[in-house]
Formats: structure tokens, C-alpha cells, sequence
């Protein structure tokens, strides 16, 4: 099995859920896209923390679009996407295991589920529906790096190391895989957390699926 094959996504996909209380299933790449309202290419461009009316902290980016790969975005657009935890206005910190981080300035790569209709996103799996675009030493070529810290540490995008080279994808690899099961659809397997007749809508369907 390859480093894309076995994604880890949390099975509520991004809906809300209190630390340690997150059941986890294995996903395969296919089925993270599936799973995908949208998958976007952009930059961050602002970052806040927020307490919602049960007293629960959420990190929220701002992020404009320059690419869509799935759904109806286009480049110029604006998303709003939530994180689990972060600190709160008061200076609380809330740690959230597996959550996605954010900083301003940072290119990503986000397989996006929507939490409120139009308006706010979470990511597919939380930390593994996000990817950040960095450049590779080596040639100069964008690639792709998952990584994140504890919520009460700094975080900066900047500082991101680079993954090992025999370890380096290519973003051009990852739109590749992406496009290419977009166009084929999906095929009918159940994905744990998300109803047969959401996965119809959201997706191009493989012959033979009804």
C-alpha cells in the first residue's frame, strides 16, 4: 500500500466532535475525493480563533482560491474553512488531536466538506484533508507536505521541514490523482460518515451506479 493509498480521515469528516471523542476509519486517496465537496488550491489570508455558544474554540482561515480541482469554486473566490481547537480571545488554549493549522500566507491544498451550506468548510479527515504547497530544493517544483503541531505551540507555515526525498510528492502529481477520479466517479462503495445520497450528489458516478 503507497503513502496515498491509506489516508487516514476521522469518520464524521470534519463535522464537530470534542477532543478524544473522534473514531478513526482508513481511507483510501479515491475516497477522500469522493468524500469532497470541493478540493481547492489557494493561499490563507487571514487566521482567527473563535468561541462558539457551547464555549468551544475554533480556528477559522480565510483562504482565495487560485485553483479548483472539484466543485463549483473558481479561482478568485473566497473560502472560509474551521479547525477544531486553537486558542481564544481570553488566551485559552484547546488542544484538539489531528487538527489542521493554518497561517497567513500559506498555499494549500484542501479536500473541503461543507459544514454550513455555502458559507463555512471543514476539512476531509481535519489535518489529513489539508496539504501544504511548498517549494522543492531540489528543482524548485511545487510539492505537497502534510504537517501540523499541538495547538498550543507557534504555528508558521514557513517553517514546515521538508520531507525526506524519497518521500517528496509533487502537487502536479496530486491534481493528476485528483482529476483523474473526479472524471471517473465514484463507484458505489460505502464511505463510512457520509450517506449513499450525498456521495450521488457530489459526485460523477462510475457505469453502473445508480
Amino acid at each position: 500500500m503507497n503513502r496515498f493509498a491509506a489516508i487516514i480521515a476521522v469518520i464524521a469528516l470534519g463535522a464537530s466532535a470534542p477532543a478524544g471523542a473522534t473514531s478513526l476509519a482508513r481511507l483510501s486517496h479515491d475516497q477522500v475525493v469522493d468524500a469532497s465537496d470541493a478540493i481547492v488550491e489557494g493561499t490563507v489570508s487571514l487566521v482567527w480563533s473563535t468561541v462558539d455558544e457551547r464555549g468551544r474554540v475554533w480556528t477559522r482561515a480565510v483562504v482565495e482560491v487560485d485553483r479548483s480541482l472539484k466543485g463549483d469554486h473558481s479561482a478568485g473566490d473566497v473560502v472560509t474553512v474551521e479547525a477544531a481547537g486553537g486558542t481564544s480571545p481570553t488566551g485559552a488554549v484547546t488542544y484538539v488531536g489531528l487538527t489542521s493549522r493554518y497561517s497567513k500566507g500559506e498555499r494549500v491544498l484542501l479536500y473541503l466538506c461543507e459544514k454550513r451550506q455555502g458559507t463555512v468548510y471543514g476539512t476531509v479527515g481535519m489535518m489529513m484533508g489539508k496539504y501544504t504547497i511548498k517549494q522543492n530544493p531540489a528543482d524548485g517544483s511545487d510539492m505537497v507536505v502534510r504537517f501540523t503541531v499541538p495547538a498550543d505551540e507557534a504555528y508558521d507555515a514557513r517553517f514546515i521541514p521538508n520531507p525526506p526525498v524519497a518521500d517528496r510528492v509533487s502537487l502536479a502529481s496530486m491534481e493528476s490523482k485528483v482529476a483523474a477520479r473526479v472524471a471517473e466517479g465514484w463507484d458505489g462503495e460505502p464511505i463510512p460518515g457520509i450517506s449513499r445520497e450525498r456521495l450521488l450528489l457530489i459526485n460523477n458516478v462510475q457505469s453502473g451506479v445508480k
